[in-house]
C-alpha cells in the first residue's frame, strides 16, 4: 500500500485519509481541484492490502478521466454493487496494478483459513501481496459474504494493521502543515483531527 501510495504523492496526487466526516460516509473520491487530481480516503479502514485496492480504485479513475472538476466520483461502500462499466474498468485498473493482471487469481471458498493459506501460496508464486489478493476476490465475488471472509483471512495472516499509519506517514512527509494559514490548519484538522489525538499513536 505504501509504494502505491508514495508513487501518487512523488506525481502530485494527494492521497487523504479523512477521519472527519458526517454519517454516511464514503469509501473513496477521486476529484479535480485547482487542475490537480485528488484522492480521498472516507472509511477508516487499516488494513494495508484493502486500502491499496481503493487507492488503486480511485486512481483507476483518475486515469480513465472519469472525474472532472465538476464531478468528482465518489464510491460508497465496497459491498454495495455497482458493477456499471466505469466501476469495472477502475477495477480492472487496481488488478493490473496490484496483481499484475486483471484476471483475478482464483481462490477456493472454503473457510477463511484455506483462503489465508491459498493466497499466502499465490504470494510466493507471483509475488501479489496475499491481502491485496485477498480483497481483489471479495471484490470479484462482491458479497458481504466475501468481504468478511476475505477480512477474517487477513487477520489469520496477521496484514489487518498498519495502513493508517503509513498514510498518516506520507501526509507529514509532503504536507507542511506548519506552513499553512490557520484557515488551513483549521480544514487540515479535518483530515486526522485535533493533533493530540494521534501523538500516541504516530
Amino acid at each position: 500500500m505504501k509504494d502505491v501510495t508514495q508513487d501518487l504523492w512523488i506525481r502530485g496526487i494527494p492521497v487523504i485519509p479523512l477521519d472527519v466526516l458526517p454519517v454516511p460516509s464514503f469509501q473513496g473520491l477521486a476529484g479535480i481541484v485547482e487542475g490537480r487530481p485528488v484522492i480521498l480516503l472516507g472509511h477508516r479502514h487499516d488494513e494495508p492490502g484493502r486500502l491499496a485496492f481503493v487507492v488503486s480504485h480511485e486512481t483507476g479513475h483518475v486515469a480513465t478521466g472519469d472525474c472532472t472538476p465538476d464531478q468528482p466520483v465518489v464510491d460508497e461502500d465496497e459491498e454495495t454493487s455497482d458493477n456499471s462499466q466505469m466501476e469495472l474498468k477502475a477495477d480492472q485498473y487496481a488488478n493490473r496494478v496490484l496483481i499484475g493482471s486483471d484476471n483475478v487469481h482464483p481462490l477456493d471458498s472454503g473457510s477463511f483459513k484455506d483462503l489465508a493459506r491459498r493466497a499466502a501460496e499465490l504470494e510466493r508464486q507471483t509475488g501479489a501481496n496475499a491481502s491485496t489478493i485477498l480483497f481483489s476476490w471479495a471484490r470479484r465475488i462482491d458479497s458481504p459474504d466475501s468481504y468478511q471472509k476475505a477480512t477474517r483471512a487477513i487477520r489469520a495472516l496477521y496484514r489487518n494493521a498498519g495502513a493508517r499509519r503509513q498514510l498518516r506517514q506520507l501526509f507529514d512527509e509532503y504536507v507542511d502543515v506548519n506552513a499553512a494559514t490557520e484557515t488551513d490548519r483549521a480544514l487540515l484538522r479535518c483530515v486526522f483531527g485535533e493533533p493530540e489525538r494521534h501523538e500516541a499513536t504516530v
